[in-house]
């Protein structure tokens, strides 16, 4: 395998519903992806909890509008500034709340009076927001701290090392990998922490071996890592 194959299969994928690990948010889950127009929901959790990767599912399902801290506000103004709401997506994905500054929280703050505004009408919208704790606790406006808690809230719980490795194992059963429980386990333990970068590591360890015509072992997947530069103890 040439290194710049390898390079390529180790680019992180579209965070999609499919790829979601739902782990111990499967009723968040459920709300997300039965939610009606005019509603909100607000999910917190640390980081790694999944934040990110639900509210781009929901992106890339619906062709929603994605916002974040870092965002051009431009995509929002747009919103605001569209007396019927037409024309635009009917899903509106506002991320990573807390580290918004003044201007983006003073826009949040309109686009959520115009939310509740047209919730009952054909032009109503979803609104699915993201933040690193509940609202009592966040350092936003107060304004900002109360209409987080107008409708829906989820705290969502990151995986856990035997969520991980259960979806590890699932991955290697499926590509026919046997008997590398150890490997599983010393990916996990040594490995980032990101479960979605060691399923891709896995991808390439198997496309690794079948080039290499070694057996699966922590010794191949370390020279594997190393042929990128990877050095792990």
């Amino acid at each position: 395998m040439s290194s710049q194959l390898l390079l390529d299969i180790l680019k992180t994928p579209k965070q999609t519903f499919k790829n979601y690990i739902v782990g111990k948010n499967s009723e968040a889950l459920s709300a997300i992806k039965n939610i009606s127009s005019g509603r909100a929901i607000y999910l917190w959790g640390p980081s790694g909890s999944g934040r990110t990767h639900l509210l781009k599912a929901i992106q890339h399902e619906t062709n929603g509008i994605y916002f974040n801290h870092i965002s051009k506000i431009d995509s929002i103004k747009n919103i605001l500034e569209n007396e019927n709401n037409q024309n635009f997506s009917k899903f509106i994905l506002i991320d990573n709340v807390h580290l918004f500054d003044k201007t983006r929280q003073s826009l949040l703050f309109t686009l959520y009076n115009k939310w509740r505004e047209i919730a009952t009408t054909t032009n109503a919208f979803t609104i699915t927001l993201s933040g690193n704790l509940s609202p009592m606790f966040m350092h936003v406006r107060e304004d900002i701290r109360t209409r987080l808690g107008w409708d829906l809230i989820f705290r969502l719980e990151p995986l856990s090392d035997s969520d991980k490795y259960t979806a590890l194992k699932t991955q290697a059963e499926e590509r026919g990998l046997k008997n590398i429980d150890n490997v599983l386990q010393w990916m996990l333990n040594h490995y980032e922490r990101d479960i979605r970068k060691q399923i891709i590591v896995l991808d390439a360890l198997d496309r690794y071996s079948l080039e290499t015509r070694k057996p699966i072992t922590i010794s191949l997947l370390r020279n594997m890592l190393l042929s990128q530069g990877i050095y792990l103890l």
